[in-house]
């Protein structure tokens, strides 16, 4: 399984480095899995759209769903080539596609381009010969983290989430966890709880088992290298930073 990093920036892009997305690609599946704003034009630089397998939304915060309208157009509109991918699948949770619909107004041509495969805490559903199982993560709106599963490998990432004992469940074992570390420093009564520090990441890591840690939706305003050091004082395996253009054999 390979996982390619298109965006990894927490809360809004910046110039250079996109909002929230990643490939994942593994057996005979090609999977978007988040569409934050500028991913959409990343992914075009690894793939043509019309290869995609399937997209994976993790929540409705824009930073990691917008791109999908960018999606849509060139799906939908492109009359070169009108007709010639079915309904791509789009596993999300509940309630998301029809949040997402009332931007376009409700077009038929919406529900025609995409099938979506709303899913809640403890469902899993398949793309190609990729098996997705999902958990409910520690986010205000309906935050799903998925655990994919190809080619003998295990890929797992928290999306949006503060600390939480179900997804340290949820990735037990994974040889990779993508882990949100949005927050740095230790905790105060100001802090976000539905955020994690670097910290808080390593020790999801260190709790669930897995062999590697990779660190994305950092605050641009934060230093990376504090995030790392904090995620590496919790955690004793292999420490990573996300950024676009990153490529790991998972």
């Amino acid at each position: 399984m390979l996982l390619t990093v298109l965006g990894s920036n927490g809360t809004y892009p910046t110039a250079g480095r996109p909002a929230s997305g990643y490939l994942v690609s593994g057996g005979d599946a090609v999977l978007w899995m988040d569409a934050g704003p500028g991913t959409f034009v990343a992914l075009c630089g690894e793939i043509d759209p019309y290869e995609l397998s399937g997209v994976f939304l993790s929540h409705r915060h824009p930073d990691h769903c917008s791109d999908i309208f960018a999606l849509y157009h060139a799906l939908a509109y492109d009359r070169s080539r009108a007709g010639k991918v079915g309904p791509v699948p789009v596993l999300c949770p509940e309630g998301l596609a029809e949040a997402l619909a009332r931007f376009v107004d409700g077009s038929p041509t919406w529900w025609s381009t995409f099938d979506f495969v709303p899913l809640a805490d403890g469902d899993s559903a398949s793309i190609g010969s990729m098996q997705v199982s999902v958990a409910r993560a520690n986010h205000p709106p309906p935050t799903l983290s998925p655990r994919i599963e190809a080619g003998g490998k295990v890929l797992a990432y928290t999306a949006d989430t503060g600390p939480s004992e179900a997804l340290e469940s949820h990735a037990a074992g994974a040889d990779m966890l993508l882990a949100e570390a949005t927050l740095a420093g230790p905790r105060d009564n100001g802090s976000i709880p539905y955020h994690m520090t670097g910290a808080e990441a390593g020790s999801m890591a260190a709790r669930a088992g897995v062999r590697r840690l990779m660190l994305t939706h950092i605050a641009p305003y934060l230093d990376p290298g504090r995030s790392l050091m904090e995620a590496e004082s919790e955690f004793d395996g292999e420490v990573s930073l996300a950024a676009p253009g990153v490529r790991v054999s998972v």
